[in-house]
């Protein structure tokens, strides 16, 4: 998506809103397409506004709790599936396999070889502008597992690199079980990247109370029956 579109729409609650908003996010809705989670800051706390294509305000409470539920799961997978360490995992992991290599390390070549491709492989879903959909949390649960296959390949590589250094002197396979251990302290700063679906489970509670907070917090009047309230 075009950062000019962004820009629009930020344009578009400053209008309603009196101020430019913090944060845009886009979610795909299955009725309305393409609408834009606005977090709008209200002196010390956040306001919340969800605008459709057109620059209008989303009104159907059921609706908006659902984007807004919808946003909260994407980022929450992609914080699970590793994607905020992505820029530093992928040199580390490099580095690790390099220095494996060298040392003719062959599990642990192998190992840090798989995880640098699986963690390249989930790169392209996590650049630039994203927009929340149903897809995108497939795409990101395929990407997901493989990257928690080689997670958990590389920390048994770790393991047995570690479990052969000396202590005594220079050992050369120090750098490397440094290397190893760093790239997995990086790929599990988020949670555990080989538990991805159980993290995402675990983030539907706070999705929804997240929702509770952007519809008590909304803008402009809402209309229609909550769901959950409606379900509860």
């Amino acid at each position: 998506m075009d950062e000019a579109v962004i820009e629009d729409v930020a344009a578009r609650v400053e209008a309603v809103a009196g101020v430019r908003p913090q944060g845009v996010v886009p979610v795909e809705q299955p009725r309305l397409g393409v609408v834009f989670v606005c977090a709008v800051p209200q002196g010390d706390v956040l306001g919340w506004l969800v605008m459709d294509g057109a620059g209008a305000p989303v009104t159907a409470r059921p609706t908006v709790r659902q984007v807004v539920e919808l946003a909260a799961i994407c980022e929450a997978a992609e914080e699970a599936a590793a994607a905020l360490s992505v820029d530093e995992a992928l040199p580390a992991l490099a580095r690790a396999w390099e220095l494996a290599r060298d040392l003719g390390e062959a599990e642990a070549e192998l190992a840090a070889h798989a995880a640098y491709q699986a963690v390249e492989a989930l790169q392209p879903l996590v650049q630039g502008l994203r927009v929340a959909d149903p897809a995108h949390l497939d795409r990101l649960a395929q990407a997901a597992a493989l990257v928690g296959d080689r997670f958990d390949l590389l920390k048994e590589a770790a393991g047995q690199v570690s479990a052969r250094l000396t202590g005594q002197g220079a050992d050369p396979r120090e750098e490397l079980a440094t290397e190893l251990w760093g790239a997995i302290r990086l790929l599990s700063r988020d949670g555990p990247p080989d538990r991805f679906r159980e993290s995402v489970e675990l983030a539907m509670g706070p999705a929804q109370a997240f929702a509770d907070d952007v519809l008590a917090r909304y803008l402009v009047p809402l209309d229609g029956d909550d769901e959950r309230e409606g379900t509860a």
